[in-house]
């Protein structure tokens, strides 16, 4: 009996008496290392999505370009090609010979133009030694005028006393005091008197035109003169433009640089002005960043940027905004999109951002960057 009652109070007490917990201190460390392990994972994927995606970074972009002048190499003269001493993509120096053309035919004009320019001088030459000799006629012609005007007044004197004399013996011969013979004589002398005064006269008068005519040979060769100096002036212009034309036969680069295309053979004729190659300007480096309406409110001139060339494995360069355009990249297009007809369809413009290398950059790398490689930008 005892027993029995032993037995009901043990199977009461283990209905009455609680169950123990699993212990929960386990349980919740389990959670917290999930959660922990979520949160890496979120602010991983969130590295990934901003930093290297960069998905919704509003400072990166990756429309941007290395850009640097590439410049034409034009003739300035027509000539056949003689020599080249250049290679596509080969690194030049400025004055380096690059194309060499066939000069004969300029030399015979530059010998043309040499010959007009001494015909120019011994004309001018020839034109002073006739206004020295002009001059010289009228300096005579004025001594010659100065002489006769003595022998005038030399003849008018004599004269005076030859008519004097004459009037004299006219009216002794009237009283009779003296001979027919000896009035006669004294008339013959008046009369001779009055014929060299006349002839000194005349020749007085040949002097005076003699002079006049010297004055206005002066005069004409004078103003010759001055279009001799006009044609001098016109052949030594066209005498340096032939030295100029020679010297233009000889096509060497402009700047330092990489050889771009070539596009003229030897024994091809040029014409002026045709482009016979292109030269890339590596020293004048700069990039071209395109960034969205809505990513223009971070940039501003003056700021910093990070930039990553593709080509070189990521390299790292820094750069600084000097420039922001003016106008969105479609409006420099050749037919600009103009929405002003029909349904407007609002698409977002880029805007083109002159970014330019610092220098902190080191020199060597950035001799590797060509034209036209792509990069990231991000702003600092």
């Amino acid at each position: 009996m005892s027993q029995n009652q032993d037995k009901v109070q043990e199977t009461v007490s283990k209905e009455t008496t609680p169950k123990p917990k699993p212990p929960v201190k386990k349980k919740n460390t389990g959670k917290i290392i999930s959660m922990t392990i979520l949160v890496f994972v979120l602010v991983g994927l969130y590295w990934v999505i901003t930093s290297y995606l960069n998905i919704g970074n509003d400072r990166y972009t990756n429309a941007a370009q290395v850009e640097s002048f590439i410049n034409p190499i034009n003739t300035r003269v027509s000539a056949y090609i003689k020599e080249i001493r250049f290679v596509e993509h080969q690194y030049v120096k400025k004055g380096d010979t690059l194309v060499i053309l066939d000069d004969r035919e300029i030399q015979t004009q530059l010998g043309q133009a040499e010959a007009a320019y001494m015909a120019a001088l011994a004309s001018k030459n020839v034109t002073s030694n006739s206004v020295k000799t002009a001059s010289n006629n009228i300096n005579t012609a004025q001594a010659n005028i100065e002489a006769a005007q003595a022998n005038i007044n030399s003849a008018k004197a004599r004269l005076w006393n030859a008519e004097q004399n004459y009037n004299r013996y006219k009216n002794l011969l009237a009283d009779e005091a003296v001979t027919r013979q000896q009035f006669d004589q004294i008339k013959t002398e008046y009369d001779a008197s009055k014929a060299q005064l006349g002839v000194i006269i005349s020749q007085y008068q040949a002097i005076t035109n003699t002079k006049e005519t010297s004055v206005l040979t002066v005069n004409e060769v004078q103003s010759r003169l001055g279009m001799n100096d006009a044609e001098i002036k016109r052949a030594e212009n066209a005498l340096q433009m032939a030295k100029l034309n020679l010297s233009y036969t000889v096509i060497t680069a402009p700047h330092d640089g990489i050889m771009g295309r070539r596009t003229v053979n030897v024994g091809q004729l040029l014409n002026i002005s045709q482009q016979v190659a292109t030269i890339v300007d590596i020293n004048n480096i700069w990039i071209s960043a395109n960034y969205r309406e809505k990513q223009m409110e971070k940039v501003a001139i003056g700021g910093f940027a990070k930039i990553r060339v593709d080509a070189l494995g990521g390299k790292e360069f820094e750069g600084k905004i000097t420039a922001i355009s003016g106008a969105t990249g479609a409006r420099y297009s050749a037919v600009p999109v103009d929405n002003s007809t029909g349904n407007f369809v609002k698409v977002q413009q880029r805007i083109p951002v002159r970014i330019e290398f610092t220098k902190n950059n080191n020199p060597e790398d950035l001799k590797l960057l060509r034209a036209g490689m792509n990069v990231e930008v991000t702003l600092k």
